[in-house]
């Protein structure tokens, strides 16, 4: 008996250097039935290195926010069972990372998302940044049922991973958190140089403290399909 259907997405911008070896690592898992790239408005080859491979390709001609791809991607699988988000700069990555976010959701039926957490990767400064800040994790699991409650993503770009944990958690929705042994990704100062790559950092913060601050606002006014019992736990 097959698997229900897990399908990955993978949100990109301006990552042709680096796509390719992440979506071997994907398009060999036996445990993946689909992928689906979401090239954000880039300015590069990453559409043209996506399309090389047996993945279902989603362009935008502006760049509208890891927020927006990521929904737009949900949108594009309507049978997955599961879900798999992957970024498209990681280091080290292997089988063992895709099993290791998509049991929680096999083995558990009360697990809604499984939040990767990086351990012992290259890379000291991402090891610090997981140990305190894992909520802002890209490699994420999630259940049909959830995604099917999600709120309008759209307009929380890099404050996506927020808005989701913060949801899972007003949804009274169960977490589980597995180690991703070895996993590491490129810092944005490594692809942009320092100065474009701290502000671009800083900008990364910044959509991620509007999320903190705001998601019960935001959600209650862009609500998608989110239930009347977790709307009326909004101010």
């Amino acid at each position: 008996m097959s698997n229900p259907e897990t399908v990955v997405l993978v949100p990109a911008f301006n990552e042709a250097p680096r796509l390719a070896s992440v979506l071997e690592v994907i398009l060999s898992s036996p445990l993946v039935e689909k992928t689906i790239v979401i090239d954000d408005g880039s300015h590069d080859d990453t559409a043209k290195v996506a399309a090389t491979y047996p993945v279902e390709l989603l362009r935008f001609e502006e760049n509208r926010g890891k927020g927006a791809a990521l929904q737009a991607g949900l949108q594009l699988a309507p049978d997955a069972a599961y879900f798999l988000f992957f970024d498209a700069d990681l280091l080290n990555f292997r089988h063992e990372h895709i099993a290791a976010l998509l049991n929680p959701l096999l083995e558990h039926e009360k697990i809604a998302m499984s939040v990767g957490l990086f351990r012992s990767g290259s890379k000291k400064s991402v090891n610090l940044a997981q140990q305190y800040c894992s909520i802002l994790n890209g490699q994420r699991g999630l259940r049909r049922s959830f995604v099917e409650i999600l709120p309008d993503l759209n307009w929380s770009r890099f404050g996506v991973e927020v808005l989701l944990s913060r949801y899972a958690a007003l949804a009274d929705l169960e977490v589980a958190q597995p180690e991703l042994h070895g996993i590491s990704h490129v810092t944005k100062e490594e692809k942009l140089g320092f100065l474009r790559g701290f502000d671009y950092r800083l900008q990364m913060f910044s959509e991620c403290l509007f999320s903190l601050a705001n998601h019960k606002k935001m959600i209650r006014r862009h609500p998608g399909n989110v239930p009347p019992h977790i709307l009326a736990k909004l101010p």
